[in-house]
């Protein structure tokens, strides 16, 4: 691919992190011409996104390129109104990409390669989703895409240069947590896609509005967490507040007890994010696929679905990890 695409493009991408966003405002830099739509995992999410392909490629007055980002298929219910959407908007001049670096099973791979170009990259590529927008589209020579990608990039992966950048993760994560959430996030999308990752109104609203809950929230967090010994694997299990990111409050689990190989985070929703001690092998990824969701083998999420709607509790999620982690020894 290069970047003299001219067509319309629309972004189709991840809105939980700075991975997800920075693709969307990569191809926004690189093609003025672009529509980012933000969505999540999850079925409900997937009927969604279909129906924005859809809609789009129909009020759309000339054709262009799809480009998905930063997301991961898990199963053939969410694969059904995608492959839909996707026959559609291709009968209708449309290109279809599919960019990502989450673990796909190789049967789900085989059958969405079949109606849409599929680009992955595996764990020990070390690339993210930025990256992965960036050499596809032939963007290496704009400087906005590359520092978008290596932002990204650093912050996907956690290395030590993370230090050095402004805590954009955080306010993504807390954004996320307020009404007007999609408003806002768009609002990041739009600075980064001209070259700004933080101002000073980012700034006041880190300082202002999201410090004076951190702290307390990550006390609450540390007091709600309890210790397991799960089939030889020390665990720790905790609640985790909507309004922290799940590395922030692992990493301060581990910092704080470096007994712990594996950290659980949930959520009474039934969400569990899933985090392994750098260092080990633990499969994150493969204890998500068995809590119907994925991820990567360092840093994964899943569901664990409530019984007749009630919430999620660290003894349910015990219970869940004894099952998955004893059918994982005998693989």
């Amino acid at each position: 691919m290069n970047n003299t695409i001219k067509q319309r493009i629309l972004s189709i991408t991840h809105e939980q992190d700075v991975d997800g966003l920075f693709c969307g405002a990569i191809l926004k830099n690189a093609f003025p011409d672009t529509l980012v739509f933000l969505t999540n995992y999850g079925h409900e999410n997937m009927k969604r996104t279909a129906d924005v392909l859809k809609s789009n490629v129909n009020s759309s007055s000339k054709s262009g390129t799809i480009v998905v980002s930063d997301l991961a298929l898990n199963n053939d219910l969410d694969i059904k109104p995608i492959e839909e959407a996707a026959n559609q908007v291709k009968s209708n001049g449309w290109n279809i990409v599919w960019l990502d670096h989450h673990s796909w099973r190789e049967e789900i791979r085989i059958r969405v390669e079949s109606f849409l170009t599929l680009i992955l990259s595996a764990d020990q590529e070390q690339k993210c989703a930025s990256d992965l927008v960036v050499e596809n589209f032939d963007l290496k020579k704009r400087t906005a895409c590359k520092r978008m990608a290596n932002f990204a990039h650093i912050v996907d992966f956690r290395l030590p240069e993370i230090r050095t950048l402004p805590p954009l993760p955080e306010i993504i994560t807390y954004y996320r947590s307020l009404p007007d959430r999609y408003k806002k996030l768009q609002l990041i999308i739009k600075r980064a896609s001209k070259g700004v990752f933080w101002d000073e109104e980012l700034q006041q609203e880190y300082e202002e509005k999201y410090l004076p809950f951190k702290e307390s929230a990550l006390s609450s967090a540390i007091k709600s967490l309890s210790i397991h010994d799960i089939n030889g694997l020390t665990v720790a299990i905790a609640e985790s507040p909507r309004i922290l990111s799940k590395s922030l409050v692992s990493e301060r689990i581990f910092q704080e007890m470096p007994n712990v190989k594996l950290v659980a985070l949930y959520s009474p929703d039934g969400k569990v994010s899933i985090r392994r001690k750098a260092g080990t092998e633990i499969k994150c990824d493969w204890i998500a696929y068995k809590l119907n969701g994925g991820g990567h083998s360092y840093a994964a999420a899943g569901v664990i679905k409530s019984n007749g709607g009630a919430v999620l509790t660290a003894q349910r999620v015990v219970l869940e990890f004894q099952k998955v982690l004893k059918d994982m020894q005998t693989m």
